[in-house]
């Protein structure tokens, strides 16, 4: 009787790990969803009512839990995230959004919806994020110690929610590195940016290479970088354009959002 208890105790600490640790992506999930991101921007004390639609593309029936996190951008500026209980970070909108149902069946090649509210407090300024998940249960999995284990596979809707007549977008390159290429190697381009506005930003952009003379002699996209307000992260982006020996110049534009943008120029030399 001892070594069933052991077992069976075994069994709820493996599933529990599995639930807290396996996020799976969009396309390992039993079920799709019509609205992976959603933007909205809304006025203090506004409120907003809308509706995700999801689908069941198998022909088994699928039962989805769906709950609110908050999430926010993992360091490094990647646009990998970290997910959290809602209402536990500066910038949540979890407490915000109400939604329906709490739990879904959804028949074979089915469909339901899940309706929201979002209410916005009178007092709120700058931007605010949430996801509403839809986790279901994808099969069994035997683990290490032979222990048949069930494997949680979950899809959200990201929220962005801006309030209206409070935000402002803005950003400053606090340094710039070039590494010129050289042999194999490729040109490196190291950006470190400041996120100084109140609204989340994906930093892209492009460049142009010159030389003396302002030929453009190579081009590329700039990597791009994911800040919520107030961060600052690094990125780079390597060019593997070859460059014969001489002076070049290369001018960096980056799209901040909405028609904004910085321009940096910058000059290196290509040696032998």
């Amino acid at each position: 009787m001892r070594n069933s208890r052991i077992r069976l105790t075994h069994f709820f600490l493996a599933v529990f790990s599995l639930f807290a640790l396996w996020v799976f992506p969009a396309e390992a999930a039993t079920i799709r969803i019509n609205a992976p991101k959603i933007q909205l921007e809304l006025e203090p004390g506004a409120a907003y009512t809308g509706e995700i639609i999801a689908e069941n593309p198998t022909g088994e029936e699928t039962k989805a839990k769906i709950y609110l996190e908050d999430w926010v951008y993992a360091p490094g500026g990647t646009g990998e995230k970290i997910f959290s209980p809602a209402g536990s970070t500066p910038l949540s909108a979890g407490k915000w959004i109400a939604f329906s149902p709490a739990e879904e069946t959804i028949k074979p090649f089915g469909r339901s919806i899940i309706r929201y509210t979002v209410k916005v407090p009178p007092d709120a300024k700058g931007t605010h994020y949430a996801v509403l998940f839809l986790e279901t249960i994808l099969g069994a999995q035997t683990n290490e110690e032979g222990v048949n284990v069930l494997v949680a596979g979950r899809i959200g809707a990201l929220f962005f929610i801006e309030i209206k007549g409070t935000t402002q977008r803005g950003g400053e390159i606090r340094s710039l590195e070039l590494k010129p290429p050289q042999g194999n190697s490729p040109l490196e381009i190291m950006t470190d940016f400041e996120n100084t506005g109140s609204v989340d930003m994906t930093l892209g952009g492009n460049f142009l290479v010159m030389d003396k003379v302002e030929k453009i002699v190579g081009r590329g996209q700039l990597n791009k970088i994911y800040l919520f307000p107030g961060r600052r992260e690094k990125g780079v982006t390597q060019w593997i354009g070859r460059l014969p020996e001489g002076e070049y110049k290369i001018l960096l534009t980056y799209d901040l959002g909405k028609g904004q943008s910085l321009v940096e120029e910058r000059s290196f030399v290509v040696s032998g």
